[in-house]
């Protein structure tokens, strides 16, 4: 009977082991995957790094202190970091103020980042079979619509025509050229109309005869506005300068994102796009440098740091990495039965005051002399255990913090492990040794006061 009771404890222990192993396995993935779609919404937006590569001309002084030239050198900078960036683009008091890119197909970067790196939201890119210097009377531009308002999420808004008609300006950086925007038409359309996304189907007159007769809000351009297009569509970026002498528009621009109720339905935003000088863009809207914001706010630490970079130049985090620290941080904090440990050193202290006779007399005095140097032998040794074992905590938990902060940027976007990984876990695995060997899990423990003073009496001495 003992035998089954035994095998029966051994099972039920068993039991709520795996039970809470996978227990803590779900919460952690729960954790992790809360995590991922946070990020995921929250960095689809453009960031305080991104916008260092911002377009905005740097003005070089001569020596009387005018401005003689301009350089767009945050743009080549990014030429650097990926040569399939093509320009920037901004709308005014949206959340559209993006690099765009050009991929070798029209589904490369829509799971990927502007950096070429993996990632659900995409980044924005123009149609491949544009010419990337902008060179064609119309050209596309797609970004997925995000439903917080991120990459061409806000594109859902101009469906309505206060929207519409409030939100019509914005710029355009490409091929060292600069173009002021002006949206002038909202149509919803879907995925397979050729008249919208075929480049060659259609001359820019009739496309703009049928942009005018299609959506659902237009501004009419005006004679001299196709009269322009159609001079660039025939001579090409040779008539640039003329077009931004005469404030002509030279192309259309058509933004396009997924409208979610309904398959394979599209929203497109069409802008008349005029070359101008940059000047000319700060005219329009002093708050050009950071979409909205006039620059008087200061980024936050956390986006300081990641423009900075990480020292080890992380782009991601592991989960795991932050799990393993949490860890060792709890095993050296004084909470709940981890902190008995710690007590025990207070409980040492009233023991050896008992040995040495302070607090007890008669029967109980008589217990501490009988059990004395028992007593005596176990404080020595769990007094070095706990000097031991604490110190190597201590420096376990420190090195553990450090190369947690040394490897891992919590700004980029999280997976599950990196190649710090097995690091963090070794140094955890250190950590539980310690713990095992010198303190409560052992069973192995100094006896506290009440307990001493509850040993059996010696005969004779019974109160």
């Amino acid at each position: 009977m003992k035998t089954i009771c035994g095998l029966v404890k051994i099972i039920e222990t068993v039991m709520k082991v795996i039970v809470a192993v996978v227990a803590t396995v779900i919460i952690l993935f729960a954790a992790y995957s809360l995590y991922d779609s946070f990020y995921i919404n929250r960095h689809a937006f453009s960031s305080y790094e991104l916008k260092q590569y911002k377009p905005i001309p740097v003005i070089e002084n001569d020596d009387n202190g005018n401005g003689s030239d301009y350089d767009q050198d945050g743009f080549s900078q990014l030429k650097e970091v990926n040569p399939d960036a093509r320009g920037w683009i901004t709308i005014y008091d949206t959340n559209i103020d993006y690099p765009f890119v050009q991929g070798e197909d029209d589904l490369e970067y829509a799971s990927k980042d502007i950096y070429g790196k993996s990632s659900i939201t995409g980044a924005i890119y123009m149609k491949t079979e544009n010419s990337e210097d902008l060179s064609d009377p119309y050209n596309i531009i797609f970004g997925h619509h995000m439903d917080n308002g991120a990459m061409f999420g806000d594109l859902e808004k101009y469906k309505k025509e206060d929207y519409f008609n409030s939100h019509i300006e914005g710029w355009l950086y490409a091929a060292g050229r600069y173009y002021k925007l002006e949206v002038f038409a909202e149509m919803m359309t879907d995925a397979y109309d050729e008249n919208v996304y075929s480049i060659d189907k259609l001359k820019i007159s009739e496309r703009i005869e049928y942009i005018h007769a299609n959506s659902d809000y237009v501004k009419q351009l005006s004679e001299s506005d196709k009269e322009a297009m159609e001079l660039f569509e025939t001579e090409g970026p040779a008539v640039l300068d003329d077009l931004q002498k005469s404030g002509d528009p030279a192309m259309i621009i058509a933004l396009s994102t997924c409208e979610s109720a309904i398959t394979n339905g599209r929203i497109v935003v069409f802008c008349k796009a005029t070359p101008v000088d940059f000047n000319d863009i700060l005219g329009a809207d002093s708050s050009l440098g950071n979409n909205g914001d006039n620059g008087d706010n200061e980024p936050s630490v956390i986006e300081k740091l990641k423009a900075i970079g990480h020292p080890f130049g992380a782009d991601s985090w592991g989960f795991l990495n932050l799990v393993c620290l949490v860890y060792c941080v709890l095993v050296v904090l004084p909470l709940a039965k981890t902190g008995l440990k710690f007590r025990q050193i207070t409980v040492a202290r009233k023991v050896k005051d008992i040995y040495n006779g302070y607090g007890y007399d008669g029967a109980d005095a008589m217990a501490i002399v009988k059990y004395g140097d028992d007593i005596k032998k176990k404080l020595k040794r769990f007094s070095r255990r706990m000097n031991w074992g604490s110190a190597l905590e201590i420096i376990m938990a420190v090195v553990a913090l450090v190369v947690f902060f040394l490897t891992q940027d919590m700004t980029a976007p999280v997976v599950m492990c990196d190649s710090y990984t097995p690091l963090m876990i070794g140094i955890s695995v250190i950590m539980l040794t310690v713990d095992i060997l010198f303190f409560v899990y052992r069973g192995n423990r100094i006896l506290t006061p009440d307990e001493v003073a509850q040993m059996p009496k010696p005969e004779g001495n019974k109160r």
